[in-house]
């Protein structure tokens, strides 16, 4: 028995003004996938951990994840899909486990995981079993549910069961290779997109979702039950959040699970909505406390859900507050980082930094600072979370200092949820009395043990909880809360 196993990870920010290229994902394929997952808390690596304690053949076809941005380059799209396409075919596998993220998009392509599943489909034909892993903020096509016998999701938002996903997936597919599953697969779209900021797993009305869908399958009456709040920043025409159900061979149960859950969804929808805080009450309050850190979430900017990571919002206020001890932010200007690096530790520079992607949102701001430390921008995440274990790379890279702000300065992209990245420049987050991330909810898994408050502040950027006013045009209508009448 052969089992194929591939990766292709990005989520999609269609405002985004950073396009996505082949090279940010860094792909690896045949053997070096095993190097890159093995052991690592991942999908892949949750389908290694199973596979490796069978007697099937494994077949690695490819790894590659990208950090956010806006769509991948129509030919780059045709250059990874044809790779993948060609490592298949070679491997000739008996069946495939395939991670995706569920919400990429590339030029010309809305749907990349549909067609990555097309490509997967007429390769193995109509009978070898595919089941695909997909990230909780999802958005889920007719094309994906057709295509797989099998879609599963993560439960826990901040994500942090991807291993457990990986798992659960390759448990189903020895199952159903074995003939104790048929998988039957249905779905329930809704006209709804929600704020990130609100919808965490562990309490609140999506954690009572999520509980009721475990209970589904702990029962026995699902193999998996995923919930798909969707990220909101996708403008396509087949938009909105979804709840899949899989049972064994009882296509009408599956389709009444996933309807109900749906509705209970729908039912909650006014329960995410999210309150932002003015920076400068934010900061306020955090000097106001006689410890920290205090944790100011600057979602609207977040490297995790399309935005560069250049925005000014915060710091702009930062540089002007009497702070008493350190803060730190991060911020992606590849030109500043040259500058740093031409000037030397320890030298002084003088520039205006950030706002150099998102000119609608941001403006430069002048800072003089101290150049406290230049790296090769190299780090691995050790937080449970995305991409544990994983070594990824900032670009080069620059501490630079002014007053007390500590700003990392980076030439490429990176999530903010991992303390790591900040400690592996230098940074302790523990000691700081502000620390600046730039995500909408994934940093809690991390931060919320040491943070003495947390604060999401309200500023504009390309993945603003402010859904109403973001510049949707292909989306369908009505779509709430674009829209609060004609459902």
């Amino acid at each position: 028995m052969k089992i194929a196993i591939a990766s292709c990870l990005q989520e999609s920010n269609n405002f985004s003004p950073v396009a996505t290229t082949y090279d940010d994902f860094t792909p690896v394929f045949g053997p070096a996938v095993f190097e890159r997952h093995r052991g690592k808390l991942t999908e892949m690596g949750g389908f290694l951990d199973i596979l490796d304690t069978t007697e099937a053949t494994i077949e690695p076809i490819c790894a590659a994840w990208a950090i956010t941005a806006n769509r991948l380059r129509r030919a780059d799209f045709a250059r990874l899909l044809n790779e993948f396409a060609q490592h298949l075919k070679a491997a000739n596998p008996d069946a495939l486990l395939l991670a995706m993220h569920g919400a990429q998009t590339a030029q010309g392509e809305d749907d990349v995981e549909g067609r990555f599943l097309e490509i997967a489909r007429q390769i193995l034909g109509p009978d070898k079993p595919i089941i695909l892993t997909l990230d909780l903020h999802a958005n889920i096509t007719q094309r994906m549910v057709a295509l797989a016998n099998a879609i599963v999701g993560y439960h826990t938002y901040p994500h942090i069961d991807m291993f457990e996903t990986g798992q659960k997936a390759a448990r189903l597919l020895l199952r159903t290779l074995a003939g104790e599953v048929r998988p039957a697969m249905a779905y329930h779209k809704l006209p709804l997109i929600i704020q990130a900021e609100n919808s965490q797993t562990y309490r609140g009305p999506m954690h009572e979702l999520i509980t009721a869908a475990q209970a589904l399958e702990a029962s026995g009456q699902a193999e998996a039950i995923s919930i798909f709040p969707v990220q909101p920043w996708l403008d396509i025409a087949e938009m909105g959040c979804a709840v899949v159900a899989v049972t064994n061979n009882k296509p009408k149960s599956a389709q009444a699970q996933a309807d109900k859950l749906a509705k209970q969804l729908w039912k909650r929808k006014a329960e995410f909505e999210t309150k932002l805080i003015p920076v400068p009450e934010a900061i306020a309050a955090a000097l106001a406390l006689p410890v920290g850190p205090t944790v100011l979430a600057e979602s609207s900017d977040s490297t995790g859900s399309g935005s560069p990571g250049d925005s000014t919002g915060v710091l702009k206020h930062l540089l002007k507050a009497q702070l008493t001890g350190p803060a730190a932010i991060f911020l992606v200007d590849p030109a500043t980082v040259a500058a740093a690096f031409e000037a030397g530790v320890g030298a002084t520079i003088s520039r205006r930094i950030g706002g150099c992607f998102d000119k609608k949102n941001s403006k430069p701001v002048p800072v003089e600072a101290y150049v406290k430390l230049l790296s090769d921008g190299s780090w691995t995440a050790r937080a449970r979370g995305y991409n544990t274990g994983i070594t990824t790379s900032l670009g080069r890279a620059a501490v630079l200092v002014s007053g007390h702000v500590h700003i990392l300065v980076a030439e490429r992209s990176a999530m903010t949820v991992d303390p790591e990245l900040f400690r592996s420049q230098g940074i302790e987050p523990i000691y700081c009395q502000i620390v600046v991330v730039k995500s909408p909810n994934g940093f809690r898994a991390a931060y919320e043990p040491i943070a003495k408050a947390i604060f999401v502040v309200d500023t504009p950027g390309v993945s603003s909880a402010n859904l109403r006013q973001m510049p949707f045009k292909r989306v369908p209508r009505p779509l709430y809360p674009l829209d609060t009448e004609g459902f």
